[in-house]
């Protein structure tokens, strides 16, 4: 009992931090769509659609051993998600640096948290390692993460929201940001943390809440602003050090791909690379 108490009162002490880090949303709880009338019940655990979830379950225990390496186990730590997008900007997201970008997605981002707040309150399901009483990829959250629920994947929708919200500023950088977005759901099932399904919803439930946030006057004017510090930086950078366009060398910082995994030694197929901060155009062709 008393075991039970203190998990209890971790989370709850959790959640109060959680919820002080979020900046006043967009929309108010009356203006806020209510996701629950579009967002269908999750697949049943004897039903057919649940297939697909146990599939993806298995497969992200495989990755976990394969191609997840520590740094994308760390994405799903804390709300500030500057990290894990500034490479699809080439810029550095901090609050230092770009205060007014920030302020636009981090609101957002509490748009999408206080929408899937309420969807995950309603259906209530449990998290794919309660299920199957197995450890997660991450075994020193699981008590309290089991306190919590699975559908929608409340990290999924606040990725999906700030991506979708960067690509206001930076619609040139919009593949790279849903791709980055993609994996950062996806990482979810690897942790074992959510269904597969539950990543889906998130992203559905997500479009419907950024189609209100975006109409709102007071995120165009916040964007505004947000496009003119972006611009300004790229104006600055233009100046001086400019994206690099060159075939990846050998180099003590490792280079990902962006699906997150790290090839084995020098990269030899065409495309775009992250290293470091940094977005890295492979041009050679040989292979």
């Amino acid at each position: 009992m008393k075991k039970i108490l203190s998990i209890m009162v971790a989370t709850f002490i959790a959640t109060t931090n959680l919820w002080a880090q979020f900046p006043d949303p967009f929309l108010s709880d009356e203006d806020r769509p209510d996701g629950k009338l579009w967002i269908p019940a999750p697949p049943s655990l004897t039903g057919g659609d649940f297939a697909n979830d146990f599939y993806y379950y298995q497969w992200g225990k495989e990755q976990r051993e394969e191609e997840w390496t520590a740094e994308w186990a760390l994405w799903d730590e804390g709300i500030d998600l500057s990290h894990v997008f500034s490479p699809c900007m080439d810029i550095d997201l901090s609050h230092e640096n770009t205060p007014e970008i920030l302020k636009l997605a981090e609101a957002a981002t509490s748009d999408a948290h206080n929408a899937n707040k309420a969807v995950k309150d309603f259906y209530q399901r449990k998290r794919p390692f309660v299920t199957f009483n197995e450890p997660s990829l991450k075994p020193e959250e699981d008590e309290e993460e089991a306190l919590t629920y699975s559908y929608p994947s409340g990290h999924s929708s606040r990725g999906w929201m700030y991506a979708l919200t960067l690509a206001t500023v930076a619609p040139d950088c919009t593949e790279s940001l849903m791709e980055r977005a993609r994996i950062y759901a996806i990482h979810r099932v690897v942790c074992g943390h959510h269904w597969k399904s539950d990543i889906d919803a998130s992203l559905m439930l997500t479009a419907g809440i950024f189609a209100n946030v975006v109409a709102t006057d007071a995120y165009q004017a916040q964007l505004k602003k947000a496009r003119e510090e972006y611009q300004h930086i790229r104006k600055e950078q233009s100046s001086g050090i400019k994206e690099r366009t060159v075939t990846p060398t050998t180099s003590e910082t490792p280079i990902y791909d962006l699906q997150g995994r790290q090839p084995n030694g020098t990269p030899t197929e065409k495309g775009i690379y992250i290293q470091g901060n940094n977005k890295v155009y492979n041009t050679n062709t040989s292979k």
